[in-house]
């Protein structure tokens, strides 16, 4: 007991980026019907934490005891991604219907859009201005809506194969996507915009794609190819290739605190933490954290603890290690 008042806040361990890894098992959250978990999100305060099922479920467990809080029945069809509003007013869900839906942070359904799209959406991003989000969907096509329309402002064709993930980018109108045809495209979101830039080298279909939320400068995608790649969008040159993954890359989340610090989960279930100005090996690995795929991971707005979805149908809850607990 006497130690802990040694532990710091992740923002004022800026000197030592690598104590933010959160490598200590805390909690696994199971629901009652066993199911993949696809997504996992905190809410914008950091007081629950969100996550959505195979079987189109939703459930909330509380922020500090990881308790089990309420489930809802929100989707017919499997429940693949969740994106909170920057002012924390809204949430938005979709499937592998196609199907948007529109909740309060209660729960409380607002809207839903059945046919946003002909098959499933994988990724779902808002906008810096929450006025607008991205969806990005298997028809190979990425949509721009209009939030408070609940109507697409336009659709942005030309991948050549599905796409798993959009983000969209922390200040700017620029969105990035990543598609099964190895490529992460750079989008003008405003009217009448296109294709910026294709990014190219990766070998094998990507997974997921994530903006740093610090400088706006660094992109992260993952795929299939078991490797990690960081890129200056300034320069449009790789940052920095992270090869640690024995399997496909599934899931990518950037610390809320610390700008160098990245984490990624695999298909092996291992997540790694990765410090993107010392690339060659990882900071710290928590191999077999999950029985089967990590397909996502959400970091609390604290930076503290780390969320991720398994496809062993569950969630886990990881913090940072205290002193003097072992290193395994």
């Amino acid at each position: 007991p006497s130690l802990h008042r040694q532990i710091l806040p992740p923002p004022a361990a800026a000197a030592t980026p690598a104590a933010a890894a959160a490598t200590k098992f805390v909690h696994m959250s199971l629901n009652k019907a066993r199911a993949a978990v696809h997504a996992v999100a905190w809410t914008p305060e950091g007081r629950r934490a969100l996550t959505a099922t195979q079987g189109g479920e939703l459930a909330l467990w509380h922020g500090n005891t990881f308790s089990f809080e309420t489930i809802l029945q929100a989707h017919e069809a499997p429940a693949r991604s969740l994106a909170f509003s920057h002012n924390g007013n809204w949430l938005l869900s979709t499937d592998d219907g196609g199907g948007v839906k529109y909740w309060r942070p209660n729960l409380e359904l607002v809207k839903a859009l059945p046919t946003a799209h002909r098959e499933p959406v994988r990724g779902l991003a808002f906008a810096p201005s929450d006025l607008k989000f991205v969806t990005a969907c298997d028809d190979s096509t990425v949509r721009v809506w209009d939030f408070a329309r609940c109507a697409a402002d336009r659709t942005l064709a030309g991948h050549g194969g599905d796409a798993k993930d959009a983000d969209w980018h922390p200040t700017l109108g620029l969105i990035a996507s990543a598609s099964k045809d190895t490529l992460v495209k750079l989008w003008d979101a405003r009217a009448g915009g296109g294709a910026v830039a294709d990014l190219h080298g990766h070998t094998a279909p990507l997974t997921s794609v994530a903006w740093n939320p610090h400088n706006g400068h660094w992109l992260a995608s993952a795929g299939r190819d078991s490797t990690v790649r960081v890129v200056d969008v300034r320069s449009l040159k790789a940052l920095a290739t992270l090869t640690g993954h024995g399997r496909d890359v599934t899931s990518l989340a950037w610390h809320p605190a610390v700008e160098t610090a990245l984490a990624s989960g695999g298909y092996d279930g291992s997540i790694l933490h990765w410090l993107v100005d010392r690339p060659a090996r990882p900071a710290a690995a928590v191999r077999g954290a999950h029985e089967a795929a990590v397909w996502g991971l959400a970091w609390h707005p604290a930076g503290h603890v780390l969320a991720s979805a398994g496809g062993d149908a569950c969630a886990k809850f990881w913090a940072r290690p205290r002193p003097g607990d072992p290193w395994r």
